[in-house]
């Protein structure tokens, strides 16, 4: 393991991959011209580079160490771990997470892919479209554009989408804000349902629940559709 900070130029659009079994990664965006790994660093030997410039590297102690690293603004980033929290802070551009377990926490990115089988995935920012994929674990998002969410169990929220938006549960509570920029499609077996959207927008409204009372308290049109199908639980569609 590298007893001291290890510092990496970066040429051409950054673009970072690391890969652990255990630990924290926390990777920062920032002003700066380089990539700085502050802990967990392995032997820069054993640090890879390629001719597109990225940056490959397993975090110490066989990949099992927590590993902090801060790298330009806009920087790529790719993460694969069998456990551990990953925080992913400051603007970052296409961002993909893969995790078996461990809560997963995203600042801003311009893309997001991220697969879980279980922890919670908190999304602050998307600029473009997001995939959100867990088991089981909630699952957050601030704001984004294009949206496509899958879970088993575990509540989906959505404070706004500005693009289309695709939710698929078999049990949680869903909530979905949308600006009517793209349409809706919401499935699930149990949970509430509630699509919230922005004063003066009519969507085209089809709502199925099999046990339920669905509910349109907007004025239909044909600006975006919002399509609802649940097995059980209430269904709302209200201004937002």
């Amino acid at each position: 393991m590298s007893s001291q900070p290890v510092v990496l130029p970066v040429r051409g659009r950054p673009r970072l991959r690391v890969t652990t079994r255990s630990g924290r990664v926390t990777i920062t965006a920032e002003e700066r011209p380089d990539i700085l790994i502050e802990s967990g660093a392995p032997p820069v030997s054993e640090i890879g580079s390629d001719a597109t410039g990225q940056i490959t590297l397993t975090s110490a102690r066989w990949g099992s160490a927590s590993i902090e690293i801060r790298c330009p603004i806009g920087t790529d980033v790719v993460v694969g771990t069998a456990s551990g929290r990953v925080e992913l802070n400051g603007n970052l551009g296409e961002v993909r997470v893969t995790t078996a377990s461990g809560a997963i926490q995203v600042d801003r990115a311009e893309l997001l892919d991220i697969r879980s089988v279980s922890g919670s995935i908190a999304v602050a920012r998307c600029a473009g479209s997001c995939r959100l994929q867990t088991q089981s674990g909630q699952a957050t998002v601030g704001s984004a554009d294009d949206t496509d969410v899958s879970t088993v169990s575990g509540q989906v929220r959505l404070g706004w989408a500005s693009g289309h938006v695709r939710v698929r549960t078999a049990s949680g509570k869903v909530q979905v804000g949308t600006l009517g920029g793209g349409d809706v499609a919401v499935q699930t077996l149990s949970g509430s349902v509630r699509v919230e959207v922005p004063a003066g927008v009519r969507p085209a409204v089809r709502l199925t629940s099999i046990s339920g009372k669905p509910r349109c308290d907007c004025e239909e049109g044909d600006d975006c559709q919002i399509a609802v199908s649940s097995m059980s639980g209430g269904i709302e569609v209200v201004p937002g």
